[in-house]
């Protein structure tokens, strides 16, 4: 896949930053920052997260999203009873962030789709080996570094795929388009391949601040998750999210 995709999903990313007063070059130094940490051939110790080990994990999940059925993404705000009422077996299944908390199996997670707010539930799943896409942004910093080392220390550290939100290439990184972790995983799918119809969004809804939500200001969140409508319903998906 291209390095980055010059479409709409990208260009929302500048009318969100824009909408918040955030600054791009805090999403672009600390992308940079990240990919330099991942520039060495072991980085933090970990081979599977070399450059090499990392493709190999991206091009599992475009096989993985490419080859299903059905595609579940499950939102934060998710209920066990949601969860229970369909049949997860017949799909792959992406998580978005926290919301992998919910889920009794996440042995069967495609992967993690974070910009590690969703702690303690993705420390539960990290010890798994599982595939995270670990996305960058303009104030995680701190908290993808405290993250990756408590990682690199497990004996089966996670898969690793590297994504960001801006407009520059950053080498080792992908831009698949989005904003919050639920939209994020959509285009994450869609980048790879995945056709629209197969995806079934499980946990998204608009006025509620689902139990595995990292974020605490309601009044932030909720205009985020006007952002993450918008885009959805951009897409087609605006009937699968409850309003």
């Amino acid at each position: 896949m291209p390095d980055a995709i010059d479409n709409e999903l990208i260009r929302v990313q500048s009318e969100v930053r824009e909408f918040f007063g955030w600054n791009y070059y805090d999403d672009l130094n600390n992308a940079s920052l990240i990919s330099k940490y991942f520039a060495k051939k072991v980085p933090f110790g970990v081979e599977k997260w070399g450059y090499k080990n990392r493709t190999i994990a991206l091009n599992e999940l475009q096989e993985r999203l490419t080859l299903a059925k059905k595609i579940f993404i499950i939102g934060a705000s998710i209920s066990k009873a949601e969860l229970a009422s369909n049949n997860l077996e017949e799909g792959e299944i992406i998580a978005a962030d926290g919301a992998v908390g919910a889920i009794d199996n996440p042995q069967r997670l495609a992967c993690v789709v974070t910009d590690f707010d969703g702690q303690p539930y993705l420390d539960k799943v990290a010890k798994l080996g599982q595939c995270f896409v670990a996305h960058a942004h303009g104030d995680n910093l701190e908290s993808c570094l405290t993250s990756l080392d408590a990682w690199k220390k497990l004996s089966n550290p996670p898969s690793l795929i590297l994504s960001h939100q801006v407009d520059d290439l950053i080498p080792g990184m992908k831009n698949f388009g989005g904003f919050t972790d639920g939209d994020r995983a959509v285009c994450l799918a869609l980048a790879l391949g995945a056709p629209i119809t197969k995806i079934t969004l499980l946990g998204f809804s608009t006025t509620k601040i689902g139990e595995w939500s990292g974020q605490t200001n309601r009044r932030k969140k909720l205009q985020k998750l006007s952002w993450m409508y918008k885009i959805l319903t951009n897409l087609g998906l605006s009937e699968q999210i409850e309003n």
